[in-house]
């Protein structure tokens, strides 16, 4: 059984920790808590993407962090603090926290797990948000470090997912420059399954053409670590990634054959042998998950915020997602909505904006009624 999503408590949660975090912030904490992008970033579907280090030194020759404005050298901890990172988060207008409120996304941007003392830091904060939890790494997990995740989790009855990217046995001096071996990421699965949490391996990128062909080796491998399942991503590259990878040596033939278009705009590159690599999974006795956000979804019991099973790539994972038993009420979801000042009305699956507060305000609407939203084009022209 997954959780039941109540959305007026949500909302209500969410008055309690705001108050709760004044009391216990000083006025500096709060300004710089009040002042941070992550109080006002848009949440995407893999949830609100939670920095915990300004760049990254591992040079994967695929990653687009330049693109971003961010570098391969010089890292260092994401300035902020726990508890007013916390805090940020509980400014965003669209976010909530609780077990089935805004799913929290770490590792978007740079390696976590660099700064490994700050990064638990970090989580801890989090984790009395009691949000579901899921960091993507490359870093060595020790056994130790895996423990201290679980108690946390345990502590805090927070679910924490851990996404392990292995994506080439036979290139990682080409793709991954300066990242942990493949076989310590293997150990890392191993140490975070033995310390009682769920680890996913995290298939992405797929590079037509460069590691297609050893999907199946790696795979095999993470299970026997100890990876429950994984969560196929695709690629989206740039002119400068493209350069980058063709600079290490990396045949880019392929991806130019698939791209109708390449320049300065990251574009997902085209990957139909991602439904055979989902088929595979299954063979194998594993979960698969095309989207990271429904892996996040099946570690905390809870239906998936993103609506996969409604209209996304939804994979039919064990927790068997569905319409309308795994949705609150219309009545609960228009009252709710309207305690945070948008208008809305459900109808069946989708939910009508009658109005647009904020820019990502439909990862809210999401959110709180598990349907589409739908805006008209006149009401988000005004944000």
């Amino acid at each position: 059984m997954l959780f039941k999503v109540d959305p007026l408590k949500l909302v209500e949660n969410k008055s309690i920790l705001l108050r709760e975090f004044r009391e216990i912030l000083t006025s500096s904490e709060i300004e710089r808590g009040s002042r941070d992008d992550h109080a006002k970033r848009i949440i995407r579907w893999c949830g609100l993407t939670v920095h915990f280090t300004v760049n990254c030194p591992f040079n994967c020759s695929y990653c687009y962090i330049e693109d971003m404005g961010f570098r391969f050298s010089n890292p260092k901890p994401y300035p902020l603090s726990g508890k007013e990172l916390s805090y940020a988060l509980l400014l965003n207008p669209a976010f909530l926290p609780g077990r089935t409120g805004t799913l929290i996304a770490i590792g978007s941007v740079s390696e976590p797990f660099i700064f490994l003392n700050d990064a638990l830091d970090k989580i801890e904060w989090l984790a009395r948000l009691r949000n579901p939890i899921q960091f993507s790494t490359k870093q060595y997990i020790p056994a130790s470090y895996a423990e201290k995740l679980k108690e946390i989790s345990e502590r805090y009855n927070t679910p924490i997912s851990p996404l392990v990217t292995i994506i080439t046995l036979e290139n990682p001096d080409s793709l991954e420059k300066n990242a942990p071996s493949p076989e310590k990421r293997f150990d890392s699965i191993k140490n975070l399954r033995d310390a009682g949490l769920f680890p996913i391996l995290f298939l992405r990128p797929l590079i037509p053409c460069v590691n297609l062909h050893e999907v199946n080796e790696i795979l095999i491998k993470a299970k026997r670590s100890g990876a429950i399942g994984a969560v196929v991503g695709g690629f989206r590259v740039t002119a400068r990634i493209l350069k980058r990878l063709k600079d290490h040596g990396v045949d880019i033939s392929e991806i130019e054959k698939r791209m109708k278009i390449i320049d300065n705009i990251q574009r997902s590159v085209p990957i139909p042998e991602k439904r055979s690599i989902i088929k595979k999974i299954k063979e194998l006795g594993m979960i698969p998950w095309a989207s990271a956000c429904c892996a996040n979804s099946w570690n905390a019991k809870v239906p998936c915020p993103s609506t996969c099973f409604i209209r996304g790539p939804c994979t039919k994972c064990p927790n068997n997602c569905s319409y309308p038993r795994d949705v609150p009420d219309a009545d609960e979801v228009e009252l709710a909505l309207l305690k945070l000042g948008v208008r809305v009305k459900v109808r069946g699956t989708k939910v009508i904006l009658e109005n647009y507060l904020f820019r990502g305000v439909e990862m809210l609407v999401r959110n709180i009624s598990r349907r589409i939203p739908i805006v008209k084009k006149n009401l988000r022209k005004g944000k």
